[in-house]
């Protein structure tokens, strides 16, 4: 990972909660413009990494 991206992931994860989920909507909704729709199967492993992040920090 480029130290960008690293610094891209230590901001998320000092944002709140729902500040995270409106970064990841955003996001999203970039990756659909450049690779085209999210499958289902892309989305359910998105959301049970993001879950799994809230899970660690509580």
């Amino acid at each position: 990972m480029s130290e960008d991206a690293k610094q891209l992931v230590d901001a998320f994860t000092a944002l709140a909660p729902q500040d995270r989920y409106a970064v990841m909507v955003e996001l999203a909704g970039i990756s659909e413009a450049d690779a085209g729709p999210i499958s289902d199967d892309e989305l359910t492993i998105a959301g049970a990494e993001l879950f799994s992040m809230y899970d660690a920090e509580e």
